[in-house]
């Protein structure tokens, strides 16, 4: 009777065993397929974040170049007006004399 006990604690004990092999196997796949999606997670969010800063540089460059392209413009428009008037010596002179002098 003892040596079937022995026997059949033996056999638990290797059943323990591999129960804790099959356990840490498994815990090893799963660590390698976490691992493996945080990867492809960190690779795809870094693809996309890239993208993501080249579109707004690239609206940002044209918005400035926009911007710089009006205000030449503006500022041609405006010195081509200023040089265009004719001065009126007279009249100023007048308003200077009506202001500083009454």
């Amino acid at each position: 009777m003892a040596e079937q006990e022995v026997n059949t604690i033996a056999h638990l004990l290797e059943m323990e065993q591999q129960a804790s092999a099959l356990t840490l196997k498994a815990q090893e796949d799963a660590d390698k397929k976490i691992a493996l999606a945080k990867a492809q997670a960190d690779s795809e969010f870094q693809q996309q974040y890239k993208q993501l800063v080249e579109d707004c540089e690239k609206a940002y460059n044209e918005k400035v170049s926009s911007l710089e392209a009006k205000k030449e413009s503006e500022i041609s428009s405006y010195k081509s007006k200023i040089s265009s008037s004719e001065l009126d010596k007279n009249s100023f002179n007048s308003f200077l004399d009506s202001v500083l002098f009454a």
